[in-house]
């Protein structure tokens, strides 16, 4: 698996993705558990689309957009445990309201705030506070430029797969690009990304990104473009003694954004990081990183959409160790039968790979480090859903998703069971304006 992963991932990069000239609206991945569209369903209000146009409330310049959706969960390894010995229900009321001034096709300013609240836990174990998520936005264009950013934050208690374990967790993030055009065919542009992590759990390692880069962009297509990129970065991390794992980082790519044919749309780059710890005791980590996803439409009915993903990040399950994860996805979504009747499906398979201070020991025991130099994790999954509009503004949904890790691959039995596992879970959802 690793070395197919391995070519894919020389065509990838972890990436702030931005829009294309002229300016459209971005999608916000943090909306994901809070049951928005984001900015994608204000769009919707300017298509005047019979079925799916959000109901919303026009004020002066503002739109303001309301949702509420119910959810029903049923998990079968709640804490992703390698014995999966606890199962799980849990039952959520999740609220939220999006305003957005202007248009998201043209300049505009939005607002995103979803919560989680837990109207039934079967587990004492689990969070019984809301969560919490808001997004602030917008994008600002004169004749030849224009500037766009982001500013986010998150409270959440979700599963993590790369750590195996479930996991509360608070993110501030916050991104921003200026881009002035050069020439008909080609611009210029700055970017700048700042992230905060931070953990309930001390047995995980609070830690901040910052990161800046230039572009190049030149037009491909009346609606596509390329681009290059450079851009340098810093890791730093909450440890003791001396922040041990900080390191410095810079990389190099190339990318695309748009639609290069009218039925196909692709966005992110792809390309190599470097990454130089500060610390003597720690090699240096280099590979190549992804963000790059593209979706195609060829036959008017089913979408195809395909994610190739690679990371480089700090182990926020062992100070000084690096974690190297790649992914493959794969989905389509399908209108079934009717317009309010759709389908979707999705697989991927990926590989982490960790790089630290502690060598793999030679025979695993209980005293011996989950996490250690040279650990690999090859895992892989796929998730079936079904969505229903029995109104214009009424939606159900039904959705399985399924994830299997077989943990430190190299070590022997041992090892890799107690860091293998594998769970399922049943999702019915019903929601209002989603």
């Amino acid at each position: 698996m690793k070395h197919i992963l391995t070519r894919f991932t020389a065509i990838g990069t972890g990436a702030i993705l931005f829009s294309v000239w002229p300016v459209q609206a971005r999608n916000d991945y943090y909306t994901a558990n809070f049951y928005s569209r984001g900015t994608d369903a204000a769009s919707d209000i300017d298509r005047g689309d019979d079925e799916f146009e959000p109901f919303y409330i026009p004020v002066t310049d503002w739109s303001i957009l309301p949702r509420v959706t119910l959810t029903a969960t049923r998990d079968d390894n709640l804490f992703l445990d390698a014995q999966g010995t606890e199962d799980g229900t849990v039952v959520d009321l999740i609220p939220g309201v999006m305003a957005i001034y202007g248009r998201p096709d043209h300049n505009h300013l939005y607002a995103d705030y979803g919560s989680i609240i837990p109207l039934y836990n079967s587990s004492d174990l689990l969070d019984d506070n809301p969560s919490h998520m808001l997004t602030l936005g917008g994008v600002y264009q004169t004749g030849k430029s224009q500037i766009q950013g982001r500013a986010g934050y998150r409270r959440l208690e979700s599963l993590n797969t790369l750590v195996g374990a479930r996991i509360l967790k608070e993110d501030w993030i916050g991104d921003v690009e200026v881009e002035h055009r050069l020439t008909s065919k080609s611009s210029a542009s700055i970017v700048g990304a700042v992230e905060l992590h931070e953990f309930d759990d001390p047995e995980y390692v609070d830690y901040q990104r910052t990161y800046g880069a230039g572009r190049f962009y030149h037009r491909m297509t009346a609606r596509s473009e390329a681009f290059v990129q450079g851009g340098v970065g810093r890791d730093d991390l909450d440890t003791k003694p001396d922040d041990f794992g900080d390191a410095d980082f810079f990389d190099l790519s190339v990318g695309v954004r748009g639609k290069p044919s009218p039925k196909t749309s692709a966005s992110g780059r792809v390309g190599h990081m470097w990454r130089k710890m500060d610390s003597a005791e720690l090699n240096d980590v280099d590979d190549w990183i992804a963000s790059l996803a593209g979706e195609a439409n060829p036959f008017g009915l089913t979408t195809f959409s395909t994610e190739l993903y690679s990371d480089i990040r700090p182990a926020i399950n062992s100070a000084g160790s690096t974690t190297i994860d790649q992914r493959l996805s794969v989905g389509l979504m399908r209108r079934l039968f009717t317009e309010r009747l759709r389908g979707n499906a999705s697989v991927f398979l990926g590989v982490t790979d960790y790089q630290g201070p502690v060598a793999a020991p030679a025979r695993f025991s209980e005293s011996d480090p989950l996490v250690y130099d040279g650990r690999e994790d090859q895992y892989w999954g796929y998730a079936l859903g079904l969505d229903w509009w029995a109104q214009k503004n009424l939606s159900f949904g039904l959705a399985y998703s399924y994830v299997q890790n077989e943990g430190s691959q190299e070590t022997g039995s041992e090892s890799t069971d107690r860091t293998s596992y594998d769970s399922g879970r049943w999702t019915f959802r019903t929601s209002w304006n989603y």
